[in-house]
């Protein structure tokens, strides 16, 4: 592909994102479910506009994530608003649109509360618990454990109950939200190996950013890298461009996907400097 030779960019299997969503609904069979994307792993208009035809829901955590799940035309009844620290004016867009509100917190109640007041809707809330359970991984990750800054612990769950109760005329309660955190820890086995013939060393795959942490992977079993040649990294599809920011003025790269008929398509353009300067215009 021509672009493959020009910068980095990120590319996208629209079939495996649809087989992937279908084992989730086998998966669920029978139960009355839905599933929520977390639009935090991958805000794509496109991707996102594809998980709503597929019958999928949004999880969000920010004003401007529902605002984009509704332009992408999913149903409010199917989202869940999450998050420890949403703001008043967030709250009030989610209690208007008529999503389910995750009670994260005393701060949040509160929040939720004046949010129906203000909007004149009552919330459908659910009371986000922490079981105070230790996954045993990375502590990044870790979001059910009793130090977590998530959920409410056992000990405060009455008060949250009775204080629920107490605001009847704001809020609904529908259900309980817990989330424990990644447990994926196995690292998976490289599907396509390098051909036995190809000479190999030992590398740590680096990036061009000023920072001692900005690397790929370290000890890796790679063959010889050639000037120009393409180097990918698998699985990049969660948490990578949604997390990608502009240090050192690096801008962030285009978005492809593979198509239903095998065809690549852009899907969202690359940043440029120009960009940049845009919100500097006028001051």
């Amino acid at each position: 592909m021509e672009f493959a030779e020009k910068s980095p960019f990120y590319l996208y299997s629209k079939p495996q994102i649809t087989r992937n969503v279908e084992a989730y609904k086998e998966a669920l069979e029978g139960l009355n479910s839905i599933i929520g994307y977390w639009i935090k792993a991958n805000n794509n208009l496109k991707i996102l506009e594809h998980l709503k035809k597929l019958g999928c829901g949004a999880v969000l955590v920010s004003g401007n994530e529902l605002k984009l799940a509704l332009h992408a035309g999913f149903d409010p009844t199917s989202c869940v608003f999450n998050g420890n620290g949403k703001i008043l004016e967030d709250v009030i867009l989610a209690a208007k649109a008529g999503v389910f509100v995750n009670i994260d917190s005393e701060f949040d109640l509160e929040n939720i509360v004046a949010s129906a007041k203000i909007s004149g809707k009552k919330v459908n809330a659910l009371l986000r618990i922490n079981p105070d359970v230790d996954p045993q991984v990375h502590p990044y990750v870790a979001t059910g454990n009793k130090n977590s800054k998530f959920g409410i612990r056992n000990e405060k769950l009455q008060w949250f109950l009775d204080a629920v109760k107490a605001h009847h005329k704001e809020l609904k309660l529908v259900g309980v939200h817990c989330h424990l955190g990644s447990t994926i820890t196995k690292h998976i086995e490289l599907v396509s190996p390098p051909p036995p013939d190809a000479e190999t060393s030992t590398f740590d795959v680096v990036g061009p950013v000023c920072e001692s942490a900005d690397f790929f992977g370290k000890d890796r079993e790679l063959p010889t890298p050639t000037k120009g040649a393409g180097l990918v990294v698998h699985d990049a599809g969660a948490y990578c461009m949604s997390m990608a920011s502009t240090y050192n003025l690096k801008m962030r790269p285009p978005e492809y996907w593979i198509d239903d008929d095998g065809s690549v398509s852009k899907i969202r353009h690359s940043e440029t400097f120009d960009d940049h300067l845009v919100f500097f215009e006028g001051l």
